[in-house]
């Protein structure tokens, strides 16, 4: 009895674990590219380049050389509220996209490595290199 009672609790907790590892990363990855991939310097630099510009900012910045701080500052919009890590992808990228055209726009850029960016695709370089080191 006691051993069909520990099969039974087995399987019960690796399925609740398997369910429980589902959920949580079912969204990360997606959500996550569209941090770090910096849209129109992705087009004319190969990814060493951008990791390139991402460790340079990190060194530029080192108050944003974590993960998690450039993910917090990318997902911020214009009124400093916080988006949900929750919200639809392509509103993400609209986001991201509106930050880069704000930050020109506003004079918000940086020079790192000899390319002028705005301060929103530098944080993007640098979590493409944290990322892919």
């Amino acid at each position: 009895m006691q051993r069909r009672k520990f099969i039974l609790l087995s399987a019960i907790g690796g399925t609740a674990t398997a369910f429980t590892g589902l959920q949580c990363n079912s969204r990360q990855p997606v959500f996550y590219k569209i941090l770090d991939k910096p849209g129109a310097l992705s087009y004319i630099c190969d990814s060493q380049t951008i990791r390139e510009i991402g460790s340079a900012y990190r060194l530029q910045k080192p108050e944003e050389n974590e993960a998690r701080k450039l993910e917090s500052l990318l997902l911020t919009d214009s009124g400093g509220r916080s988006v949900s890590s929750n919200s639809d992808d392509q509103f993400v990228q609209t986001l991201i996209n509106n930050k880069i055209e704000q930050d020109f726009e506003k004079a918000n850029t940086v020079v790192v490595k000899g390319w002028i960016l705005a301060v929103t695709e530098a944080r993007q370089c640098a979590l493409f290199a944290i990322h892919n080191q």
